[in-house]
């Protein structure tokens, strides 16, 4: 997104933090805790409908008319099928300026996805949910026919979404099940692995924490796991959250990716620069 939408995108996740907030302890008038699976659906289901309807898409996010008449607007089309939250948060997002249309669909796309990783931080399954979602992504990186039929463009997104709930239900978080169902259908967002990481990146933001994703060639120990988060951590001055997958690829030593950052201390990253000196 450009810096337009990136602000509008702000402004509309504060409103949602102090929406979907926990009341304080010992409030005399404590306001309802907001109903976030109710949330997420009524957000999603604005999505779904700014998928389909261009000229509803084009029309909230019209620079030429004023910020109150798209509210108003946001209001008549979406006020008795929405929640009041719901509803609030679409008003505030399409008064603010969106370089493009489809800018305002991804942005309450994201939002629908800090609703549903604030009701597993709720519930107290965060950890359980980013876990999930980067195991799912280790899977489709592995096999790539099922990576394949998860991204094909001309697979129905109900077979996409059956296919997900056959492998993850049972076995994941429902958190998890919807994440990953909701990231086959969005094609804005391109690669299905990428997507997944980066909403394990969300998850773990929610924390204020970074992600490192671990490759070894063979599983770490717990001491060994400890000190590399430590490491990592003083490093970057922030908590790391470490994701760890086993890689028989990198043949030994581990490579270490946060965000775009590697550091790849395997054996086979020292064979490949052997090999390049001797080349030379």
């Amino acid at each position: 997104m450009d810096g337009s939408s990136r602000r509008s995108l702000a402004v509309a996740r504060d409103r949602l933090d102090e929406l979907t907030a926990l009341p304080p302890p010992g409030t005399t008038t404590p306001r309802p805790a907001a109903n976030l699976a109710r949330l997420a659906d009524d957000l999603d289901g604005v999505v779904d409908l700014l998928d389909r309807e261009l000229v509803v898409r084009r029309a909230l996010t019209d620079p030429g008319m004023p910020g109150s008449a798209r509210s108003e607007l946001a209001a008549r089309l979406f006020g008795s099928k929405i929640s009041p939250t719901a509803l609030e948060i679409v008003q505030v997002a399409v008064t603010g300026r969106w370089a493009r249309p489809l800018d305002l669909q991804q942005a309450l796309a994201e939002l629908a996805v800090e609703v549903l990783l604030a009701q597993a931080q709720r519930n107290n399954v965060l950890d359980d949910v980013e876990d999930e979602l980067f195991r799912f992504g280790r899977l489709l990186n592995r096999t790539p026919e099922l990576s394949l039929a998860l991204s094909a463009p001309a697979a129905p997104v109900s077979a996409k979404q059956a296919l997900v709930a056959r492998l993850l239900d049972g076995k994941a978080h429902p958190v998890t099940v919807r994440l990953v169902q909701r990231a086959v259908t969005e094609r804005y967002h391109g690669d299905l692995e990428r997507r997944l990481e980066q909403l394990t990146t969300i998850a773990a933001a929610r924390r204020n924490r970074l992600v490192a994703v671990v490759l070894s060639a063979v599983p770490l120990a717990g001491d060994q796991i400890y000190r590399l988060r430590t490491a990592i951590s003083r490093y970057f001055g922030r908590d790391v959250q470490l994701q760890v997958d086993v890689d028989p690829a990198v043949l030994g030593g581990v490579v270490v990716r946060v965000g775009d950052e590697v550091v790849d201390g395997s054996v086979l990253r020292r064979l490949t620069d052997a090999r390049r000196r001797l080349l030379r």
